[in-house]
């Protein structure tokens, strides 16, 4: 086993038992493990909880893969990220959903819209966040595959390993042991991702042509526009920033695993106070992921490896062992505690929305917390099957992701406009719709961009959701509800 997985792997199995030790005693009960115990934590630690949970093999490994094609477009994921969804997220429609005073987002859909459509999404949901997943234990499984020097079988042993470290990530103290851990992480991820940028250059001034050698490569392939953020071209335009716009706004601002940190808050102002950290830290991480990119495929013998080894294959070229180690950390920081967050809100999801809500709503706490963890194993195994045959690829996020846009379509119409069950029912089936319609059949006259399902599945839900409830009569806008019950 190369020194590189060794310090990678020892930094993790020493920090999830450490903070286990830590945290067992203040998991007594169910409500503890899948909200941290009521609101108790300050703003770091709920700013860290957050930030992580949105990053994953999207800001990383699908953005240096993407790299190859849209060049250093693709750090637009990461400005949109943490210039607009994150702000949005923590300043309003965070401290928006605690106000609904539930555990899960299908619960609070079915506040509003009635149980009906909560229970829709509870049994959507986690098959869309498993769906992710996949891709985050993927993205773990590479990185222990190919910057560990490919010492492991990428098939199926890096796989279990990744799932491995994704259970021992939240099975002792589930939502408490994640902030805790992306509290580190955070700072692991900046500090090591930048530091083997530094690196890099370093070593491409020590007698490999130094930065101007990747500039004048990309000038005679003729691809200038590969090193221009501000590269705007209708490919760059329509197949990935207007794309990423709704993604990230619309499916990350419905998804449990964002509202799940929340729930650990001492109130709405310890949600808004991490707000520069935590757009701060979404979009500056991208931007060693995309620079190592774009290096790697400068180099002569990288780049017929393909773009989704070109990171690890010049770890491996310019770095010492001990630090592709550190970088190896700094990536894993990013996928564990993705993956780990998806994984805990689906079983969240399951135990609580369908297990308790709808089939058993006397069960007791203790049954509630081994429910729990049995589904974390249980999800586990699930991520497992397809993650063997499947290949990572930006696709899967544009696809799953979609799932998202009309859930939060409807439900940012009920908040501030107005509620209408019926013309709720109707857009997210019309975008649910789309979506199907656009993976299995799209249709062969349009434009290549328009075959991304994003498109018509934001079509279907802006449509219907406006038409119906200009239409149609309603209650006001939930936020105008408590407004007026408080007032009362």
């Amino acid at each position: 086993m190369s020194t590189a997985l060794i310090i990678a792997i020892g930094y993790y199995v020493i920090l999830s038992v450490g903070t286990s030790i830590y945290l067992k005693k203040k998991v007594k009960s169910g409500s503890d493990f899948v909200t941290g115990g009521g609101h108790t934590l300050a703003w770091p630690l709920i700013t860290a909880g957050f930030v992580l949970a949105p990053l994953g093999s999207g800001h990383t490994l699908s953005l240096w893969e993407a790299s190859a094609g849209f060049g250093a477009s693709v750090l637009w994921w990461g400005i949109i990220g943490g210039g607009l969804f994150v702000p949005l997220f923590l300043l309003w429609f965070g401290p928006w959903f605690r106000r609904l005073h539930v555990q899960t987002f299908p619960e609070g859909m079915g506040k509003i819209f009635g149980e009906g459509i909560g229970w829709v999404i509870s049994a959507v949901f986690p098959a869309q966040l498993i769906g992710i997943c996949i891709a985050e234990i993927l993205a773990t499984a590479t990185a222990f595959y190919a910057l560990g020097g490919e010492a492991i079988p990428f098939n199926p042993h890096c796989i279990l390993l990744a799932v491995g470290l994704t259970i021992l990530y939240i099975i002792v103290a589930g939502l408490q042991q994640v902030a805790w851990m992306n509290f580190a992480n955070a700072i692991m991820l900046i500090l090591g991702s930048f530091a083997a940028v530094f690196a890099t250059g370093r070593w491409l001034n020590n007698g490999h042509g130094g930065w101007e050698s990747v500039a004048d490569f990309y000038s005679n392939a003729n691809l200038p526009l590969h090193l221009n953020i501000l590269n705007f071209s209708p490919d760059v335009m329509y197949a990935l920033l207007i794309p990423c716009l709704f993604l990230l706004v619309f499916m990350c601002s419905a998804s449990q695993a964002q509202y799940q940190p929340l729930l650990l808050a001492r109130s709405e102002s310890d949600i808004r106070k991490g707000v520069f950290w935590a757009s701060f830290v979404n979009s500056l991480v991208t931007y060693p992921w995309v620079i190592l990119a774009l290096v790697g495929m400068s180099v002569t013998g990288i780049a017929a490896a393909g773009a989704k080894l070109s990171v690890p294959k010049l770890a491996l070229m310019a770095l010492p062992q001990w630090m592709v180690g550190i970088l190896m950390i700094a990536l894993l920081a990013a996928t564990l505690s993705t993956s780990s967050q998806l994984i805990l809100a689906s079983s969240h999801m399951i135990v609580h929305d369908i297990f308790k809500r709808a089939v058993n709503p006397n069960m007791s706490d203790r049954t509630f917390l081994i429910l729990t963890r049995v589904m974390i194993f249980v999800c586990a195994i699930i991520v497992i099957i397809p993650a063997l045959k499947l290949q990572l690829v930006l696709s899967i996020f544009f696809w799953t992701f979609s799932f998202g846009i009309p859930v939060f379509g409807v439900y940012l119409i009920g908040m501030v406009w107005k509620v209408n069950r019926f013309a709720a029912w109707v857009t997210l089936l019309a975008g649910y719709g789309a979506n199907f319609l656009w993976t299995f059949a799209s249709p062969t006259w349009l434009p290549d961009f328009m075959s991304l399902n994003v498109y018509p599945t934001t079509f279907a839900t802006v449509f219907f959701g406006i038409v119906l409830n200009l239409i149609l009569p309603g209650k006001p806008g939930y936020l105008r509800q408590l407004k007026m019950a408080e007032q009362k």
